[in-house]
C-alpha cells in the first residue's frame, strides 16, 4: 500500500494502521482482502464518524462520505501517483 487508503491523504505506510474493512469483532477475517491502511484521524473518523469504507468492484477500498456532506454518498478513493 502507498499509505492511507482515504481519498487525499498524503501519510506514509509507516504513519498508519491496519484497518478491518468488515470488523473482526463481527466475523470479518485478518487477510489482504478485507483490510486497508489508515493513520490515526481518518481510522477514528471510519470508527467514530459518519463515513463508511468498503472494497469496490476491483478491491480496493473506496470511502462513502455522510450524508451531510453527499446526499447522494457517492463512493470516493485515494488516487495515488
Amino acid at each position: 500500500d502507498g499509505g492511507c487508503a482515504f481519498p487525499g491523504c498524503d501519510r506514509p505506510p509507516r504513519w498508519t494502521d491496519g484497518h478491518h474493512i468488515r470488523s473482526w469483532l463481527a466475523g470479518g477475517p485478518t487477510c489482504l482482502d478485507n483490510g486497508g491502511l489508515l493513520w490515526g484521524f481518518h481510522h477514528r473518523l471510519i470508527h467514530h464518524g459518519d463515513w463508511t469504507v468498503r472494497l469496490g468492484h476491483d478491491r480496493k477500498p473506496e470511502f462513502l462520505p455522510p450524508a451531510w456532506l453527499d446526499p447522494q454518498r457517492r463512493p470516493r478513493r485515494h488516487h495515488w501517483p
